[in-house]
Order: structure tokens, then C-alpha cells, then sequence
């Protein structure tokens, strides 16, 4: 499994790029392939939901991938519901 290719620290990644990061992420934590559970995921709707507290435990390490800043007390169940919701939020909410 290769690792997914984010922007560089001068701009913000894109929610394509994070999505695909967050579902690497998310595929390492569940020991499973990223191309398995991206198929997984889109079986169950175009948004990809994900159980929210998977999206919570890869948090640290999509901070430390992408350097984007989260504003935490926006995090709220919507944002965290599928790999969609939150590509979205990180693209639009995320700073360096």
C-alpha cells in the first residue's frame, strides 16, 4: 500500500486528497486493504459512512500526514459520519 500524496504545506489538500488519506488511514487502522474498504464503504452509500470513533482514532495521525489544523470544537457528529462529511470539513475548516 502505497502512501497517499497530499499538497504541499503551502496550500490546503484537497477533499479528493483527503479522502483518500483518510480511508489509507482508516484501512491501516482496520488492518484491511485501502482498496477493500474504499469498495466497502461506497457499497453503502457515495458519502462513505464510517463509524465516527474510527474517524476520532485517526485523527492524530491525518493531523500529522496533512499539518492542517482541526478546529476541535467544531468537530461535531455530522462532520464525523462519513469519509465525505469529514474530507469536506477538513478541506474548508482545515489551516496550516
Amino acid at each position: 500500500m502505497s502512501a497517499t500524496t497530499i499538497a504541499p504545506p503551502t496550500t490546503t489538500p484537497t477533499e479528493t486528497e483527503i479522502a483518500d488519506l483518510v480511508i489509507e488511514l482508516l484501512a491501516d487502522l482496520l488492518k484491511t486493504d485501502s482498496d477493500d474498504l474504499r469498495t466497502e464503504l461506497l457499497s453503502k452509500g457515495a458519502a462513505m459512512p464510517v463509524d465516527s470513533l474510527d474517524l476520532f482514532d485517526i485523527l492524530v495521525e491525518f493531523r500529522q500526514r496533512t499539518e492542517l489544523k482541526i478546529p476541535k470544537p467544531k468537530l461535531r457528529r455530522r462532520t464525523m459520519r462519513s469519509v465525505t462529511a469529514f474530507a469536506e470539513f477538513a478541506a474548508r475548516e482545515g489551516t496550516r
